[in-house]
């Protein structure tokens, strides 16, 4: 039997938004560090819980065959009691390909539970989407799932938390979820989940804002920021040219991991020291003064440009105003 995890993951600029999805590997490290490498997010995602579930299965533990010529390809179930399920997929004519998916009931479960037991923990509604008119058969499973899992277990838990539990089509969640402003959980299949993740990020700003947290199981925590060494950036340092570098990524870095030692050692004041630093921060940058990477993309009229040193100078008068 094999064995993977769910994972529930949140991020502090995306409000009311979470990521849950599944991987096969019990390091979480791994799974953040591709989740926050290549996309926009402006900070850190945040490992809220884990799930052991068993098969955690779906389209990237598939089964796939290029075919080379005409031939019949079928689907076929052997029971253990030898009966066999058969069903014909495609009457090729010449090469094509052909792809196998399958999960389990209970690793579905194990998903569906992880999600209601979330949006109760944080009070938000549940959103979930398959294309269930279309895969009428393995999507509309997921759906049921949900479905009898939500009736049988959850209804009356949610509606006396004031929320409910939403379901609808794959295309129409895009829909709205482009035009809403967060503040609801919206759960997703693996693959799914990979892409409308990377939709939502793309739009929430720039990735020198982005900071990754690991977290292990074990409860080990490392706090970095994502985008690694801006080179270009630093080549023309060297030069003794200006830069205009937003540091923003390193500096919630840096806060990500003291607010964790406070935690960790019971120190209150460095908690309290962590969070007036990342106010400071994005006060400095909503009251218009911003590197040249947010300027080019922000809403806010007559912005002041910083350099990289002038950058952090204003945060530091922010700062000194909060400790005050």
């Amino acid at each position: 039997m094999e064995i993977g995890f769910v994972y529930i993951l949140t991020n502090p600029c995306l409000d009311g938004w979470v990521k849950i999805g599944m991987t096969e590997r019990d390091d979480i490290e791994s799974r953040l560090r591709e989740l926050n490498s290549p996309t926009n997010i402006p900070l850190s995602y945040r490992c809220y819980a884990t799930y052991e579930v068993e098969n955690p299965h779906d389209v990237y533990k598939n089964t796939e065959i290029k075919v080379p010529g005409a031939g019949k390809a079928e689907l076929v179930f052997t029971g253990e009691d030898g009966k066999e399920i058969r069903k014909t997929i495609q009457e090729f004519d010449g090469p094509g390909i052909i792809q196998g998916i399958h999960n389990t009931d209970k690793s579905i479960t194990s998903f569906a539970k992880a999600c209601f037991n979330y949006a109760l923990d944080t009070k938000q509604d549940l959103w979930f989407a398959t294309k269930d008119t279309i895969s009428k058969i393995y999507d509309h499973n997921f759906k049921d799932i949900f479905n009898d899992l939500y009736e049988a277990e959850y209804k009356d838990k949610f509606e006396a938390a004031g929320i409910e539990y939403f379901y609808t089509l794959i295309d129409d969640a895009v829909a709205r979820v482009m035009k809403a402003k967060g503040g609801f959980i919206w759960a997703c299949k693996n693959y799914d989940g990979d892409v409308m993740s990377d939709m939502v990020s793309s739009a929430c700003g720039s990735l020198a804002m982005m900071t990754s947290v690991l977290v292990s199981p074990s409860g080990v925590y490392e706090y970095e920021a994502a985008h690694g060494t801006v080179q270009r950036h630093y080549y023309k340092h060297l030069k003794g040219e200006e830069t205009s570098t937003n540091s923003v990524a390193t500096i919630f870095a840096w806060t990500g991991a003291l607010r964790k030692r406070g935690e960790l050692d019971n120190i209150p004041e460095l908690m309290t020291f962590a969070e007036k630093l990342e106010k400071a921060t994005l006060g400095t940058i909503e009251s218009g003064k911003m590197t040249k990477d947010l300027a080019l993309i922000t809403s806010l009229e007559n912005v002041t440009v910083l350099n990289s040193q002038d950058f952090i100078k204003a945060i530091k008068e922010n700062l000194d105003k909060e400790l005050a």
